[in-house]
């Protein structure tokens, strides 16, 4: 029988991040993206002018988005942040064009804004997950395996 005459410090376990989680989380942040980059093409007949430059950002967001996504599953640390940057820079280019659109076509009102703001939303939560999700962090970096 041995005594100790220091107790150790209980230790705490940090919860570490899941590879198969984390993949999966990434699929489902990859379909609600590119679902609501679609829903956007449907806001175009209330804009007017604003159309075809919308319809552009919605293309090459769609773009980038899969880029960077397809750089996270291939663990390339930088692609989570540079993904939630960008998708923070949507939110804020949608919600600075927004109040423009509101005064220049009262239609808009009716169906568009909702659609550009679920638009926003999504894309808002979409980047604090991937600055704070475990799992996505856990698949993010090289050599997790």
């Amino acid at each position: 029988m041995s005594f100790t005459i220091f107790s150790q410090p209980e230790r705490r376990h940090r919860r570490r991040g899941n590879r198969v989680v984390g993949k999966i989380w990434l699929a489902v942040l990859f379909v609600a993206i590119t679902a609501m980059n679609y829903a956007g093409t449907f806001v175009l007949p209330y804009i007017g002018q604003y159309a075809t430059a919308y319809q552009g950002a919605l293309f090459i967001a769609t773009i980038w988005t899969i880029v960077l996504l397809a750089a996270i599953w291939y663990r390339q640390g930088w692609a989570r942040v540079a993904l939630a940057i960008f998708l923070l820079a949507f939110v804020a280019l949608q919600l600075v064009y927004l109040p423009n659109v509101l005064l220049r076509y009262p239609d808009f009102r009716d169906g568009g804004m909702l659609i550009v703001l679920l638009l926003s939303a999504t894309d808002f939560l979409a980047a604090v997950f991937l600055i704070f999700s475990l799992d996505i962090r856990w698949i993010s970096r090289p050599g997790a395996d």
